[in-house]
């Protein structure tokens, strides 16, 4: 849902309905643009013969104009191009030579069909050319004092034509632009939780299957020990229910002080022996939990894919680098060198460093060690936060678009003052009158501009009350000493009561405001047919104000709402990541902490029964670290085929387990930490 294109805390705008809404903008222009040309040939009264001809020309042109603001031309095959852009500039400059300037608008319809459907730089000389062509016409009409109010017309219809059409468009692209980073970011999020349920859950599902073998085979000859080895199974089972929350959330409150304690723990029970020293003082929160991963994966390898008697695992402190080094002795003679490839394992590992402009490397040595060396910057200097949604790293391309639709909107009011002070200077009756209209148009412009790029609903109503009855002031003042009504005077005025003012009084006071010309022209005796012209041309300049204004809010908003919508989509997927885990793991980790707890109470007094549960303990370990892997590797082979608004997860393979876990563990006789 877009919340509020206009910030203006009246009628929401869904996101769904903003390209329909853009469209609706662009076919009002187009359509004030016509019937203000319309009432203008009208005036001219011409024959029944020009009428039918000027008809059909007016359809063709529409009909034309239509299709290049709406169907992306610059796609289009090039002589299809050539063929609509010939046929409308021939539909343009036809009736040119029968009605003259009244029909000048047209030629604005073409500049824009130039811009829009012709690419590269030459389009602007393209543009200028067909506002030149109407200058012969213009001058035989009305005299040389004529073709600049003709030129501007034009060259202003072409722009604004061009601006509303290219805003459609940009704001249908950002919302689909909206849509796929949200999708990227839910892929992202989704290979954060594959190495994260890698590189967490399968340790401390690992640790639990190693602690429970090693009760499992104390409980006859030491049940002391078995019952407390059973104790730290029961501690460990309670961290990974932690792991869980860490996996959905993030695993930013992870800590080496506290990692190595665990490692330790958990190749005793390997009866591997294990040194430790750190050397490292307090780190930043981001380092601490990288290093932290990576010494559980370390471990973890250790457990998993080597013969290992000894570890160790190292972290100093090196000027702004902090080093962790971890070692096994584990590795099969033939193996020498660099590691290659490195399973997914150390691929995340690898990862995890870069975003925080740290390094990873794994190498066995000449004399038959293991060793994993991870460099971190104290103060982290990548993108730390890359498992967050994407962030625009470009600042210069993130604002393209919003700078792009205030230009257009700046270039329109620039344009429409221009057309209204030419108009003021051919009413006004001296100097000093005109110096005094242009004292109060500049009011008009100053509050037109705040009023279109300021949000004015959001503000307080005595302030908007206040600006509306400043620029109605200057905008009606002038008729004191003017003539008549200079052109489309009330036009601003009309766009800013629809920016400003919300519900439908807002359109009874853009009428009014647009009918006060008319009546001021009656008094002066101008023509009925000049009244009318005033009130379309009021009415049409407010409407294209506020539609250029409103199309500049939509892409402002869309463009805002891009990291918003993608932070929503992935706490959604935390959210469900978190469910998920739950029905995988949750039973499994419930069942291991219940059949713990009865383990534990029937040590040392019942051995038998304890080792059936110990069993039990170590079928249900297996099977959960191999839901966990299967999951993993599911989520992370094929992230692209689970969308944000899916509910289907791969789902783990419930087949019997093997009796046994495939753990390898040492011997008996082997040496563990602590000297046990």
């Amino acid at each position: 849902m877009l919340g509020n294109p206009r910030g203006d805390g009246g009628a929401d705008v869904p996101a769904p309905w903003a390209p329909r809404m853009a469209r609706w903008v662009t076919l009002a222009v187009l359509g004030g643009y016509a019937l203000t040309t319309v009432l203008n040939v009208l005036d001219r009264r011409p024959g029944p013969a020009r009428l039918v001809g000027l008809a059909l020309c007016l359809a063709a042109v529409l009909v034309l104009q239509f299709a290049h603001s709406t169907r992306q031309p610059r796609a289009w095959p090039a002589r299809v191009r050539a063929l609509t852009l010939s046929a409308q500039a021939l539909a343009t400059y036809l009736p040119l030579a029968w009605i003259g300037l009244p029909w000048g608008a047209m030629a604005g319809f073409l500049a824009g069909s130039v811009l829009l459907a012709v690419p590269g730089r030459i389009r602007w000389p393209l543009y200028g050319a067909v506002t030149a062509g109407i200058v012969p016409t213009v001058v035989a009409d009305v005299g040389p004092g004529g073709a600049v109010y003709g030129i501007g017309v034009t060259l202003l219809t072409g722009h604004i034509v061009f601006g509303v059409s290219s805003l459609s468009d940009l704001v249908a692209e950002l919302r689909r632009a909206r849509r796929a980073l949200a999708d990227m970011a839910v892929v992202q999020e989704r290979l954060r939780v594959a190495r994260d349920m890698h590189d967490l859950l399968g340790y401390s599902l690992s640790a639990i299957m190693l602690k429970s073998e090693l009760a499992y085979r104390l409980v006859t000859p030491d049940p002391g020990r078995a019952r407390a080895e059973v104790a730290e199974v029961l501690d460990v089972a309670g961290k990974a229910l932690a792991d869980v929350r860490l996996v959905a959330t993030g695993y930013r409150g992870m800590s080496l002080t506290a990692e190595v304690r665990s490692a330790l723990s958990v190749l005793s029970a390997a009866r591997i022996t294990a040194e430790a020293d750190l050397n490292c003082g307090a780190l930043p929160r981001e380092v601490d939990a990288v290093l932290a991963v990576v010494l559980r994966e370390a471990v973890t390898n250790a457990l998993r894919h080597s013969k290992a008697q000894r570890c160790t695992i190292t972290a100093s402190r090196e000027g702004e680098t902090v080093t962790l080094r971890i070692g096994n002795d584990g590795v099969d003679g033939g193996r020498r060198g660099p590691a290659e490839g490195g399973g997914s394992g150390l691929d995340n590992l690898t990862a995890r460093l870069r975003r925080i402009g740290g390094a990873l490397t794994a190498e066995t040595t000449d004399d038959g060690w293991f060793r994993i060396t991870a460099r971190a910057p104290i103060e982290p200097h990548g993108d730390a936060h890359a498992d967050d949604a994407p962030r625009e790293r470009d600042q210069a391309a993130q604002h393209w678009a919003p700078r792009m639709a205030r230009g257009t909107l700046v270039v329109a009011l620039a344009g429409y003052a221009f057309i209204t002070v030419v108009n003021a200077a051919d009413v006004a009756g001296s100097g000093g009158a005109m110096l005094a209209f242009l004292g109060c148009f500049a009011v008009v412009v100053a509050l037109q501009a705040f009023h279109s790029l300021r949000r004015p609903r959001t503000w307080p109503v005595r302030v908007r009350t206040l600006t509306l009855g400043l620029q109605a002031g200057a905008t009606y003042a002038p008729l004191l000493w003017l003539d008549r009504p200079w052109g489309a005077m009330a036009g601003f005025l009309a766009g800013s009561l629809l920016l400003a003012t919300s519900g439908r009084p807002r359109w009874a006071l853009y009428a009014a405001s647009a009918a006060v010309g008319p009546a001021v022209a009656a008094i002066a005796g101008a023509s009925p047919s000049y009244g009318v012209y005033l009130a379309v041309s009021s009415l049409m300049t407010g409407l294209v104000v506020y539609g250029v204004t409103t199309l500049y809010l939509l892409v402002a908003e869309l463009h805002e709402a891009r990291g918003a919508l993608a932070r929503l989509a992935v706490a959604r997927e935390r959210l469900f990541v978190e469910r998920e885990l739950q029905q995988v793991l949750g039973s499994s980790l419930s069942a291991i902490t219940l059949k713990c707890e009865l383990i534990h109470r029937l040590l040392p007094h019942a051995p038998e029964a304890a080792c059936e549960e110990l069993t039990t303990v170590l079928d249900v370990s297996r099977r959960a670290l191999a839901d966990v892997r299967r999951v993993a590797r599911g989520y992370r082979g094929h992230p692209e085929e689970y969308g944000a608004d899916k509910t289907q997860w791969p789902l783990p393979d419930t087949s019997p387990p093997d009796k046994y876990p495939f753990v390898d563990f040492p011997s008996e006789g082997r040496e563990v930490a602590g000297g046990e």
